[in-house]
């Protein structure tokens, strides 16, 4: 019963997730440590790391809100989006892969999370079939087990 209810507290999470109002969201943010932050928005949170060798972030949330999470980023950091790691394929951490790789991110992500963006997907849940990513949205650096990114000490 416990499983029951927890799977559909989550699908009933992700359902409202998709049906938001992106122009009502709020981008907020809070400082983790010295370099680190949380991004909160719609869906999946942000993680991101700025330096003086640019900024590392992990998951995009949703296209649309893309600009407010630029905004917010810009208030942490002057430094570039070198890289956007995407934890998943969910449209609530690749969403807005397109938009910061136009603006000179390179997208990183599980070899399988290149392998889901690349062709239609259907989320059973909702009877909803995701189409496959644009090739500017999908991941250019992959990995299978590990990768180590040296950056920002």
């Amino acid at each position: 019963m416990k499983q029951q209810l927890t799977f559909l507290v989550f699908i009933c999470s992700i359902a409202f997730t998709y049906a938001q109002d992106f122009d009502k969201v709020e981008i907020t943010t809070e400082k983790i440590s010295n370099n680190i932050y949380m991004l909160q928005g719609a869906g999946g949170n942000i993680a991101v790391s700025a330096g003086s060798e640019g900024v590392f972030m992990i998951d995009g949330q949703f296209a649309p809100l893309s600009e407010k999470i630029m905004t917010a980023i810009q208030a942490i950091s002057n430094q570039p989006i070198r890289y956007l790691m995407n934890t998943h394929w969910h449209g609530d951490h690749t969403g807005g892969n397109e938009n910061f790789s136009k603006k000179g991110a390179t997208i990183v992500a599980h070899n399988n999370v290149r392998t889901r963006m690349s062709t239609e997907q259907t989320i059973q849940a909702f009877g909803r079939k995701v189409p496959a990513s644009p090739a500017i949205a999908l991941p250019a650096i992959t990995f299978e087990d590990d990768i180590t990114f040296h950056l920002n000490g």
